[in-house]
C-alpha cells in the first residue's frame, strides 16, 4: 500500500489569507508562506488555463489543493496518490459542515476549529508532532553507516516506511536491536518517526 505522509492541513481564502492550519509535522511549511505561494499560483493558472492548479510539488512537499467557493482545502503531504484521494473527501466535508458560512460569506474571517474533526476521521489521528529526516538516506549515505546499521537501513530504504515489529519480520534481528538500531538512525538524521493512532511508524525520504 502507498505510503501517505501529511505534513498540514491549511484553508486558504482566495484574497491570500489562510484561515486555518493543522499542523502534523515539526517541517510543515509556515502557513504565511503557503498562502502566498499558492494564491500566486492560483492566480497564474487562472490567466493561462481558466481553471485552478489542484497538484504542485516542489521538493518533498506535494501540494493538493480542492477549490470550495472562495476558499481552498489543501493538503501538503509526501507525493502521493492518496492525498489527491482525501483532499476531495475533505472539501466535501467541509461544504457539509460549513455550507451556510462558505454560501453567505462577507470576507470575514471563520472559525474553523471543529473541522478538527473531520481531519481526524479522514486523515486518521495523529497522536504527536512527526519528527522528520534531516539528512536523507540514499546510496551514499547508506555506505557510510557501520554494518549493523545496513540491514535495518535497506528495510526502510525499500518499503519507505515501517513499524517496529515490520522490522524484526523484515531483518530477523532481536526487538533490542532493531529498536536500537532505528533510535541511532532517527539521533543521526537518517530516519524520522510518527505516532498514527497509537502505532509508531519509522520512515525515511
Amino acid at each position: 500500500m502507498e505510503n501517505f505522509r501529511p505534513y498540514a492541513i491549511y484553508i486558504i481564502i482566495e484574497d491570500g489569507r489562510c484561515a486555518y492550519f493543522k499542523p502534523f509535522s515539526d517541517n510543515a511549511p509556515p502557513p504565511d508562506l503557503v498562502s502566498a505561494l499558492l494564491t500566486a499560483m492560483q492566480g497564474f493558472v487562472k490567466e493561462v488555463t481558466g481553471s485552478h492548479f489542484t497538484e504542485l510539488t516542489a521538493g518533498p512537499f506535494s501540494f493538493t489543493s480542492e477549490r470550495v467557493g472562495p476558499f481552498s482545502v489543501v493538503i501538503v503531504s509526501n507525493k502521493s496518490e492518496i492525498a489527491i484521494e482525501k483532499a476531495k473527501y475533505l472539501s466535501l466535508r467541509f461544504i457539509k459542515r460549513f455550507r451556510m458560512d462558505i454560501e453567505n460569506w462577507s470576507g470575514n474571517t471563520i472559525d474553523f476549529e471543529p473541522f478538527d474533526e473531520d481531519i481526524q476521521e479522514i486523515i486518521g489521528k495523529v497522536d504527536t508532532i512527526r519528527i522528520d529526516p534531516s539528512v536523507p538516506l540514499d546510496a551514499i549515505s547508506l555506505l557510510s553507516l557501520r554494518p549493523q546499521l545496513q540491514s535495518v537501513s535497506k528495510a526502510l530504504l525499500t518499503k519507505g516506511e515501517l513499524t517496529l515489529p515490520q522490522v524484526i519480520e523484515l531483518t530477523g534481528i532481536s526487538p533490542i536491536q532493531a529498536e536500537n538500531q532505528l533510535e541511532e538512525l532517527l539521533l543521526m538524521g537518517h530516519v524520522g518517526k510518527y505516532k498514527k493512532e497509537g502505532q509508531l511508524y519509522y520512515f525515511v525520504v
